[in-house]
């Protein structure tokens, strides 16, 4: 059985060039060592088996350090009470763009990090004085078998599952194009977080304490990290399908990327059904047929497409051209006519049941006019939000700049993408306001701005394959206007 290299380093160590890794961060502990001792107390009496959290703050307690007061008035001032999750994943991304300590420089240039990232930089001057005061090297030290314990509970069922998913797809060992995949265990934060993310050509999970280790989410996250790239190669061919994204765009559960960026549906639905498949529950069809009621439309295709691929013998980078080519968009069309989309259950999801703002339902107007060609019209509608509702919306900015950029005004374009990343948090409006602002740059001749745009563009693409097919195309010659 041909499988990934799983190399499972001694905490204390580098990160391993290996192509999968599970591991602690010192960076990752650094942080979030600071922000308890700051205040950062969600999930702190929940019991998950491992005290390593407690135990440091305890110890914290009882030092006398100086930088307390200024890392208290920080947490307090950037801390989203209302959401622990966005709160934790903060600085998780801000740590996983940190080298190594005592510096804690980026690794990326600073201008180019993240939006959550980079609301929070300010926070490593004061991480790199805490580390030095608190002693946090000697106390990472200290903690490694606590770490080789914690890596040790989910090392078995970890290699399991990716030797598995490599043997189901057919994989090759080594066949990662320089792709790496790291788990990173945080015993420093609130129980049962799983925080996923791709930056550049790194795939990243990072996983708190919980009572059930949460192998599902690390394998769905390998699977990404398998069958991410075929999208982007496979995009021209993705995108004779496209029409059916619109059909889609009716799910009300449907996330907003989704709905926005085809080939990252055409991928999440894939690893359902390979999931489907692998697990071979009593449930799949029902449980394929729920995913398309939720606006994963070809979840049950794939499903039934799989059974066929498993009846041969090339491996899924073969494979999977011949199933998107088999996606026969008329007959799906008419299929797919009679769905019924699930709406959000009231008891359950309070919050997303509750009806669409004016200003939502102006966005979400923009929106299907930008997908349907009709520029002048998205641009009234979005700035009739930013007149009448909110002057900082990122998403009716961007909509302003993507019409007026389809409508050839470059200069209102560049303009209003420009106020898109200085207000915008959501990574797709993020990475193609810079791959729109290259493309501009590229059209009038300007091709290091160009070039500097697509770089950045390249720190977060990867989440995206339209965008990556993008950013890649952009980065080997200069986009001379021939396709948006």
């Amino acid at each position: 059985m041909l499988c990934a290299l799983l190399r499972f380093v001694p905490p204390a160590c580098a990160q391993s060039n290996a192509d999968v890794s599970i591991n602690s961060s010192e960076q990752l502990f650094s942080v979030m060592a600071a922000l308890n001792m700051a205040g950062y107390d969600s999930g702190l009496f929940v019991r998950t088996g491992d005290d390593t959290r407690q135990d440091v703050r305890d110890y914290l307690a009882k030092q006398k350090i100086p930088v307390e007061a200024q890392l208290r008035a920080f947490y307090a001032a950037h801390r989203n009470a209302n959401d622990p999750g966005k709160d934790f994943a903060q600085y998780v991304s801000l740590a996983l763009l940190l080298g190594n300590p005592p510096q804690f420089q980026f690794t990326i240039p600073a201008e180019d990090l993240p939006p959550d990232a980079s609301d929070i930089r300010d926070l490593v001057p004061l991480v790199e004085t805490f580390y030095q005061q608190a002693g946090l090297r000697s106390l990472y030290a200290r903690l490694q078998p606590r770490y080789a314990d914690a890596i040790q509970r989910y090392a078995g069922t970890v290699r399991r599952e990716i030797a598995l998913s490599d043997a189901y797809l057919r994989f090759p060992s080594g066949s990662y194009l320089g792709r790496t995949y790291h788990i990173y265990l945080c015993l420093m934060g609130a129980p049962d977080q799983v925080q996923a993310r791709i930056y550049g050509d790194n795939y990243y999970l990072v996983v708190t304490p919980s009572q059930q280790p949460r192998f599902k989410e690390i394998r769905h996250q390998y699977l990404h990290f398998l069958l991410d790239p075929l999208a982007v190669k496979y995009g021209a061919a993705i995108h004779q399908k496209a029409s059916l994204a619109a059909i889609a765009r009716k799910a009300p559960l449907l996330d907003g990327d989704f709905k926005n960026d085809f080939s990252l549906l055409v991928t999440e639905c894939l690893i359902h059904a390979v999931e489907l498949r692998m697990d071979k529950p009593a449930s799949a069809q029902q449980q394929a047929n729920a995913d398309l009621t939720s606006g994963l439309i070809l979840t049950p295709y794939f499903y039934a497409a799989l059974a066929d691929y498993e009846k041969q013998d090339a491996p899924i980078s073969v494979y999977y051209q011949q199933m998107i080519q088999g996606i026969a968009v008329a007959k799906m069309e008419k299929q797919l006519a009679s769905v019924k989309f699930a709406n959000p259950k009231p008891a359950s999801q309070p919050a997303a049941s509750a009806p669409l703002s004016a200003k939502d339902q102006l966005l979400d107007q923009g929106d299907n006019f930008i997908y349907i060609g009709k520029y002048d019209q998205a641009k009234q509608v979005f700035k009739q939000v930013l007149k009448q509702y909110d002057p900082k919306s990122a998403r009716a900015l961007f909509g302003v700049a993507v019409a007026a950029s389809n409508t050839r005004e470059p200069d209102i374009a560049v303009e209003y993408f420009n106020k898109a990343l200085a207000t915008a948090h959501n990574l797709r409006i993020v990475t193609w306001s810079h791959i729109y602002l290259a493309r501009i740059y590229d059209i009038e001749g300007m091709r290091q701005k160009a070039l500097a745009q697509y770089r950045a563009a390249s720190i977060t693409a990867a989440t995206f394959p339209e965008a990556l097919a993008a950013v890649q195309q952009g980065l080997q010659r200069p986009f001379d206007g021939s396709a948006r």
